[in-house]
């Protein structure tokens, strides 16, 4: 059977339906390519079509439709060039990625970062001994812990981050020594690019047995205890606390560098200080310089950079480092029917 095409919500992805918005704060403009323009009447299909970046290349492949509904007739555009009309998506789909052993399946990248699998034969090794849990890892003891709840092996295997709970503490730890106590329950740990910054996010500031003595309290002491199990707080590898908070909406490094970033309520944080001009944003939408003097963020309606300049939505961004600069390089679908490459560094 056919499988039905999907195609691009072009009035979600473009909002924007010019080449840029006036500026608002001086800064460079960005160059502009255009890769391809479409037909009238022809519509992308968006799961069938890939878009990557790199600092110096862009691969784009698009299969498209023109015709109402799910009718073709379909074509392709790859490398410059545009082939069909073929009579199915299984037709265009071959001609497409004719060459190529796999597609990745398209979706606009995260900004976050997410760790690698380590290498392989790299997990630590955790024992039940005399007086709790143990992890052991390349000469490296952590605990024992009454419990070891988590734990994480940096992708070039050089370290291991664990989370785990004794009867009167909580802890955070590395395997190169660092560590830090603190009241409450361990909820997730992140770590950065670099495998040596990373935090954990903690619930309430009781131990087991304090939880466990609840109930002996009086009602109104243990009412107030209960409050506290409700506060939320950050503590980093090296001692730091960010907290109370009523809540923690997320908690991320980015791909592009190695600060910690957590959103408040309507307050993004970059190291526990809060960002100017800068309320609740998505992990996967927020790409900041290295660092952080500068940003992008990226949704349905635009990019949108520090310095006040605005472009029309991307369909896919890329953040890179060269040479001491910080390069944007995004690809947008403009006026429904241009596909262009944006370029600018800050």
């Amino acid at each position: 059977m056919r499988r039905a095409p999907v195609y691009l919500n072009v009035h979600a992805i473009v909002a924007v339906a010019v080449v840029c918005v006036t500026a608002l704060a001086a800064g460079q403009e960005p160059s502009r390519s255009l890769l391809y323009s479409l037909e009238p009447g022809e519509r992308i299909l968006s799961s069938e079509s890939e878009l990557a970046l790199t600092l110096n290349a862009t691969d784009v492949v698009l299969v498209t439709a023109r015709g109402k509904g799910g009718q073709g007739p379909f074509f392709v555009l790859r490398d410059g060039a545009r082939k069909g009309p073929f009579a199915s998506t299984n037709d265009a789909m071959a001609a497409a990625y004719a060459g190529r052993n796999n597609r990745r399946e398209q979706h606009r990248d995260c900004a976050a970062y997410s760790p690698a699998p380590p290498p392989a034969g790299s997990e630590p090794a955790v024992n039940q001994e005399k007086g709790g849990q143990t992890l052991h890892f390349k000469g490296a003891t952590i605990g024992p812990h009454v419990m070891l709840l988590s734990h994480k092996v940096t992708p070039d295997g050089a370290l291991v981050y664990a989370a785990a709970m004794d009867n009167d503490k909580a802890w955070f730890e590395s395997s190169d020594g660092r560590k830090v106590s603190f009241g409450g329950t361990p909820v997730e740990f992140r770590f950065s690019p670099d495998g040596r910054h990373a935090a954990v996010r903690v619930d309430g500031r009781l131990g087991m047995s304090e939880m466990i003595s609840l109930s002996k309290l009086p009602p109104e002491k243990a009412a107030e205890a209960v409050k506290d199990l409700e506060k939320k707080y950050i503590y980093a590898i090296d001692g730091k606390m960010f907290g109370p908070f009523d809540s923690i909406d997320s908690m991320w490094f980015p791909k592009t560098g190695n600060d910690l970033y957590f959103v408040v309520g309507d307050q993004l944080y970059r190291n526990g200080t809060a960002v100017p001009g800068v309320g609740s944003v998505n992990p996967c939408e927020f790409y900041p310089s290295p660092d952080g003097k500068s940003y992008a963020r990226a949704d349905y309606e635009s990019i949108r950079f520090s310095d006040g300049r605005k472009y029309p939505s991307p369909l896919n961004v890329g953040v890179y480092q060269d040479k001491g600069k910080v390069i944007y390089r995004w690809i947008a679908l403009e006026n429904n029917k241009d596909v262009v490459v944006y370029q600018r560094t800050m």
